[in-house]
């Protein structure tokens, strides 16, 4: 718990103040980063469906799809808010078919793997899957800054680094067992 609360105070105290009244971002980079996480979302659905697996397995798959899927849909929405300044018209485009059908997708592929996978890990690899591609897709798509300057950003990733290996340390939940008769 401490290398996970180290982790967030550097992450805290790196933030800065950065100015988003600007926001710039790459529409190829967007097509490029869309597509190629749907894809990974929609293999691993299709992958999960192999008997071969185990359902725990699928379960995990799937919730991974859904996380990557709903990463999808943030970036889709994180687009659709620059476009709201055009009306009815910027809102309704093909990055609104996008957010929706990722949405949709995700959904379900995360009901699914709940009813199969451990519902905590299901939980854990959805959530991220969703904060990886969105993150990702903030850097690369929308030019989303890790911090500012060299030292900033050395840091925050060393930050970030933290607090994953602390969620990686806690321990998992107790679980009562049955009283047995001797």
């Amino acid at each position: 718990m401490i290398v996970t609360a180290a982790g967030l105070a550097v992450i805290a105290i790196t933030g800065g103040a950065h100015t988003s009244a600007v926001r710039h971002y790459s529409l190829a980079a967007l097509i490029a980063v869309e597509c190629g996480v749907f894809a990974l979302g929609a293999a691993l659905i299709r992958i999960s469906t192999r008997r071969s697996i185990g359902p725990a397995t699928e379960g995990l798959m799937l919730s991974i799809a859904a996380g990557v899927l709903f990463g999808v849909s943030d970036i889709a929405l994180k687009y659709l808010t620059g476009a709201v300044h055009q009306g009815l018209q910027g809102i309704m485009s093909e990055w609104t078919a996008v957010a929706v059908a990722a949405s949709v997708l995700a959904f379900y592929a995360s009901a699914r793997g709940l009813q199969l996978g451990p519902g905590v890990a299901v939980i854990a690899f959805t959530s991220v899957a969703a904060n990886l591609a969105a993150i990702t897709g903030g850097i690369l798509v929308f030019r989303d800054p890790v911090g500012i300057g060299a030292p900033a950003i050395v840091a925050r990733i060393i930050a970030f680094g933290l607090v994953i290996f602390g969620a990686g340390l806690m321990p998992a939940p107790l679980r009562t067992g049955r009283a047995t008769k001797d």
